[in-house]
């Protein structure tokens, strides 16, 4: 009878969508990998820049034996922050061009794309592919994904009239335009947070009120060794600072990446290296194939890297807001 042999329901999937994404790289190079950027071009739908991305595992296809390191942004409270303050911003500066200016200017895809860092932005990110008979591909490219820019009020940055125009990076220092100082190129978010927070007291406030050598403090002082002088003295002068560098906020280095991954290939059968999975705030990943710095450890030929991402409900993908 026709159709008797057939599963109880038809095939259902609420959002069919390509969750793993392969990238044809080049060895000796560091790259970036901008997954919002990827899932668009790939799966033909419009996935946000500022959410977090979750990958299960991660897959090289290498012909050498090597090294290939994996970074991402500092998972951290800070980062979070700096990304908020840095769009509520970019939203603010906008929104100054819409009614009664004009009925509305906003771009159907408008967002908040941001680079890593300045590496990120002078190399830019790499493109997903798709793959065919005896090792043929095809790169996958968007008809436009352009990083989100900045345009300042404040025309005496670099002495000219004009309004400066510069986007943003995650982590690490400003940039300013080559031969032009003061001209922003490109403002690092979390430097910029970090510059415009108050310091708190790096010190207990009771501190030096405190007399250790009170005759009531001392009342029960039965030693010769002075046992609750020293006691008071080490609660005094001891933990008072805080436990982290109160100057400086993860970040604001360009090395201050999160590494969550390392994958090693071998010359042999399938030379495949494989690692479990992480978050990827913003959906930015670095991939950096230098090895660990001995000779012969650099990846340094092509090679193919897959994410392997968490099924959601997020256009088919498991994502976060931040």
């Amino acid at each position: 009878m026709a159709g008797a042999n057939l599963p109880a329901k038809k095939y259902k999937k609420t959002s069919p969508t390509i969750t793993r994404l392969s990238f044809e790289l080049s060895g000796n190079t560091t790259q970036f990998i901008d997954i919002g950027m990827a899932l668009s071009a790939i799966n033909r739908k419009f996935y946000r820049a500022g959410v977090y991305y979750y990958v299960n595992s991660v897959e090289v296809y290498n012909n050498e034996a090597g090294i290939l390191d994996l970074h991402t942004l500092p998972d951290t409270w800070v980062t979070k922050n700096a990304w908020n303050r840095g769009f509520q911003i970019f939203q603010k500066m906008n929104a100054m061009t819409d009614a009664p200016l004009t009925s509305g200017l906003r771009p159907k895809y408008h967002d908040f794309k941001i680079y890593m860092s300045e590496r990120h932005k002078n190399a830019g990110s790499a493109l997903p592919s798709m793959h065919g008979i005896n090792a043929s591909q095809a790169t996958i490219t968007p008809d436009e994904w352009v990083y989100s820019q900045f345009v300042s009020a404040d025309d005496n940055q670099d002495g000219n009239a004009d309004a400066d125009e510069f986007t943003c990076h995650m982590i690490g220092p400003h940039t300013v335009q080559s031969g032009s100082p003061g001209a922003w190129e490109s403002i690092g978010l979390i430097k910029s947070y970090a510059e415009t927070r108050m310091i708190p007291p790096n010190s207990s406030p009771n501190a030096d009120m405190v007399d250790i050598t009170d005759p009531l403090m001392n009342l029960f002082d039965f030693s010769s060794e002075e046992q609750l002088n020293d006691i008071a003295e080490n609660l005094l002068t001891d933990n008072d600072r805080t436990p982290y560098d109160i100057n400086q906020y993860v970040g604001e280095s360009g090395n201050h990446m999160q590494h969550v991954g390392r994958i090693g290939t071998e010359q042999g059968i399938n030379r495949i290296g494989r690692a479990s999975g992480f978050c990827v705030p913003f959906g930015l990943l670095c991939v950096d194939p230098s090895g660990d710095g001995a000779p012969g450890s650099e990846i340094s030929s092509d090679y193919r890297l897959i994410l392997n991402l968490a099924v959601g409900t997020y256009h088919g993908v498991y994502a976060e807001r931040a």
